[in-house]
């Protein structure tokens, strides 16, 4: 993977969107499942077979380097501690909240109304989470995952309508809390690992956006 993963349209090098969708399925997963002894050696590998100059990677696998992982135990402690932090906002007055959509869209902290809206675009475009996925329809991991599916469709049939429904996803229910969720990620969660991963995210989407606008 390079600094920019996609490249503009009217680039001369075409975009391999089976690509882009496999790296965000790859990101879906991390987010998706608590680091332990048997997830993290995998976790370990597809992070070392990152590019350094993509975004987040080099703090990723300077923190993996630190780590070392002769002691996998410690390792799975520090990475699922920050990981169940970061992502499932089980410690409210201490980490950020969690990446749930209508979390931050709402005003109420649980957001029914994105969550319900977000679950109408899956239903429409005949998206079902992967492995029945049990996180709400509006967890970043889950909205990963309905990028990519739609990514792979716009690659066997690459239509202007499908690339605006796309970008008007990412706009709406993703890129439009990211960044403030980042922050509190970067000023709550201790280990440098998954605020290297969000930024990877944050950086792929940013690209994907930039590649069908």
């Amino acid at each position: 993977m390079s600094a920019s993963i996609v490249q503009p349209q009217n680039d001369v090098i075409e975009v391999p969107w089976t690509d882009v969708a496999a790296t965000l399925n790859m990101l879906a997963r991390m987010v998706g499942n608590v680091p332990d002894a048997a997830w993290t050696p995998s976790l370990v590998q597809a992070v070392s077979a990152l590019d350094d100059g993509a975004p987040g990677c080099t703090r990723m696998k300077t923190f993996l380097a630190e780590a070392g992982q002769d002691d996998l135990d410690a390792l799975v402690q520090q990475l699922a501690v920050d990981w169940t932090l970061a992502f499932r906002g089980m410690s409210p007055d201490h980490g950020p909240r969690p990446p749930y959509a209508g979390a931050w869209l709402g005003n109420d902290g649980v957001g029914v109304q994105a969550m319900c809206s977000i679950n109408g675009w899956y239903l429409e475009d005949g998206f079902a989470p992967v492995g029945g996925r049990s996180n709400r329809g509006d967890y970043l991991g889950v909205e990963l995952d309905y990028v990519a599916a739609m990514l792979e469709r716009y690659q066997e049939n690459p239509t202007d309508e499908r690339a605006a429904r796309i970008v008007e996803f990412l706009d709406r229910y993703v890129l439009s809390w990211l960044g403030d969720y980042r922050g509190q990620v970067e000023e709550r969660c201790k280990t440098s690992f998954w605020k290297g991963y969000l930024e990877l995210v944050h950086g792929v989407l940013d690209d994907v956006r930039g590649g069908l606008a």
